[in-house]
C-alpha cells in the first residue's frame, strides 16, 4: 500500500514564511526569576540584587473581553556593590517604561505578572504589591 504525500500549495508555503518571519527581533534572555513585591531577590553570579517596589496592573479586568493585554508596569530598585540605588521601569505599554532595560551589567526583560486578574478578584479587596509576582529574565551583557 502506498500514501500519497501532500504537496504543499502556495498558500502553505506562504504561511510557512509568515511564521519564520514573525520570530522575535529581541532576542530570548535565560534564565527567569520572579520578584515578589517587597522582597529582594540576587541574580546569581551578578552581585545584582533587584527589589521590586511598585506594580501597576493594567490588564484586563475579569470577565471582560478585552481586544489588548492591557498594561503592567513595575518599578524595580537594583542594588550592587556600589552604594548607590539605581531604578528602572519594566513595562510593557508605557512611554516611561520598556520590556527589556539595561543596568549594572545586566538586560532585564519582562516576563509576566501572576497572579491573574481573577485571582486577584477573588481577594475580595485592592491589590498589594505584596500579592504580585513579577517574572523577569536576564542575561549578562557582554
Amino acid at each position: 500500500m502506498r500514501l500519497a504525500l501532500a504537496t504543499p500549495t502556495l498558500a502553505t508555503l506562504a504561511l510557512i514564511g509568515l511564521a519564520t518571519a514573525a520570530q522575535p527581533l529581541t532576542p530570548k534572555l535565560h534564565p527567569e526569576i520572579t520578584l515578589i513585591g517587597g522582597e529582594a531577590q540576587v541574580i546569581p553570579d551578578s552581585g545584582v540584587t533587584l527589589l521590586l517596589t511598585k506594580v501597576d496592573d493594567a490588564r484586563c479586568p475579569p470577565d471582560v473581553e478585552c481586544y489588548w493585554e492591557g498594561m503592567i508596569r513595575a518599578e524595580i530598585t537594583v542594588l550592587t556593590t556600589k552604594p548607590e540605588l539605581m531604578q528602572i521601569v519594566l513595562c510593557n505599554l508605557c512611554d516611561d517604561g520598556q520590556g527589556l532595560v539595561t543596568v549594572a551589567g545586566l538586560t532585564i526583560g519582562l516576563v509576566g505578572l501572576a497572579p491573574s486578574t481573577e485571582e486577584l478578584a477573588k481577594l475580595g479587596r485592592a491589590p498589594l504589591l505584596t500579592d504580585y509576582a513579577l517574572t523577569v529574565n536576564y542575561a549578562q551583557v557582554e
